[in-house]
């Protein structure tokens, strides 16, 4: 990181705690010469799904993986075949929690492995795209969690012998951490299992808590280059934040659009995974993870999704600055660019984002703001207002546009279009 970087990031860090009074301008730096590869949001659910919400409220969010174990029953007519082909009609990839269809817990290993072979007759052709995850969350329904490893080693052995080409994620630990994974692996790699994909859990509202607490997640992409044997594919985090409950029970309610876009700039850039859902709790965000109504309307923070997920298949560029606080992500395609702003920040910002290599001429600029308030007040595309306190100037070496009054929860898209 450069000095002028660190400098910011330290003054970013005491300005949204509130150490200034008056401010000055918080600066973001996006560098659109700096490429970080194709776009791919980290938009996915657990759960949610119901045959009455329509390819037309869904697909704008391109979501990326579906985590569904019972919660397709009563929800999807046609039952988890009916399931698994709508998740990948929408371009997502299903993961299957076995343990909410099946024993967890089995005395009879023989019948376990013939009851893990007839949910893979079950799904058919379907078997080989599912991600079979055998339990929910070990480190809490298995104890000593050997018990959980030895589990594991039977489910991975039914679901070969059923299906050849059958992939396996390992454990999704509700308290996990970089080095509780390597006993496991350990076990895989002496017993010839493969583990394709890791994931974690973490049910929080505070996207930087896991740094906080020192557990290492973002090195758990170490494991794909340590254990070779495994071939794993992808990281995880399966369950993200939390369910939209009461302030009074300590959460803050729904999502805020603000803190929606600092969680996808931590999942993509510190955790790094590749594939993420939010938790569901049940009740009310048992609708898409809680961003609709039951009757499909959307709430303010679905348009966050649904701009995140517009990004899919652009260029993901740099950008510097972020924190636990504050963050955007950009990205770019022919013509055009695009950059979406979160702020947790306490009270109003000044921000100034610092576009460096933009490569557009004679180009238009819209700004749209999500508001952070009425979070349970539906809120129609139409409604979406422009945000017209911003101030554009083009330099030799950079465009800088400032943001008079970025306020606390809400998100902002800045939309570039060349001619």
């Amino acid at each position: 990181m450069s000095s002028t970087s660190f400098v910011a990031a330290v003054w970013l860090l005491g300005a949204c705690a509130g150490l200034a009074a008056e401010p000055a301008a918080v600066t973001l730096t996006v560098d659109f010469g700096k490429e970080l590869g194709t776009a791919n949001p980290r938009v996915g659910f657990l759960g949610g799904l119901r045959d009455e919400f329509p390819d037309a409220l869904i697909q704008p969010l391109n979501p990326a993986l579906w985590r569904i174990g019972h919660q397709f029953r009563g929800r999807i007519k046609e039952g988890l075949t009916g399931a698994v082909t709508r998740v990948e009609g929408l371009g997502g990839k299903y993961k299957l929690v076995m343990s909410d269809l099946i024993e967890s817990q089995p005395k009879d290993w023989g019948k376990y492995e013939s009851d893990v072979k007839k949910l893979v007759a079950q799904t058919g052709a379907r078997a080989k795209g599912i991600i079979w995850e055998p339990v929910n969350e070990p480190d809490i329904s298995h104890k000593p969690i050997e018990k959980y490893y030895k589990l594991y080693g039977h489910a991975f052995k039914a679901l070969r012998e059923a299906e050849p080409e059958a992939a396996l994620c390992g454990p999704g630990f509700a308290f996990p951490s970089y080095e509780k994974y390597r006993p496991f692996l350990e076990y895989c790699k002496e017993r010839k299992l493969e583990c394709n994909y890791v994931a974690w859990h973490y049910t929080g509202w505070d996207a930087h808590f896991p740094e906080q607490a020192k557990w290492q997640l973002g090195k758990m992409r170490e494991f794909v280059a340590a254990y070779p044997e495994q071939k794993i594919r992808e990281i995880h985090c399966d369950e993200w934040g939390a369910g939209p409950d009461k302030p009074s029970r300590g959460n803050p309610g729904r999502l805020h659009p603000g803190r929606a876009v600092v969680w996808f700039h931590y999942l993509e850039n510190v955790y790094q995974v590749e594939r993420a859902c939010r938790a569901n709790w049940g009740h009310e965000d048992d609708y898409l993870g809680g961003i609709v109504t039951p009757k499909g309307e959307p709430y303010p923070v679905y348009h966050v999704y649904r701009w995140y997920g517009a990004t899919k298949g652009q260029t993901r560029v740099a950008a510097e600055g972020n924190g636990k606080e504050l963050a955007c992500l950009a990205a770019k395609q022919e013509n055009g660019a695009t950059v979406l702003l979160g702020s947790l920040c306490k009270g109003a910002r000044k921000v100034t984002l610092e576009l460096r290599g933009l490569g557009l001429k004679d180009f238009t600029l819209s700004v749209q703001r999500i508001p952070g308030t009425e979070l349970d007040k539906p809120l129609a595309e139409a409604e979406i207002p422009a945000y017209k306190e911003h101030k554009l100037e083009q330099g030799a070496e950079a465009v800088t546009v400032t943001l008079e009054n970025v306020a606390e929860n809400e998100a902002y898209r800045l939309v570039f279009a060349g001619k």
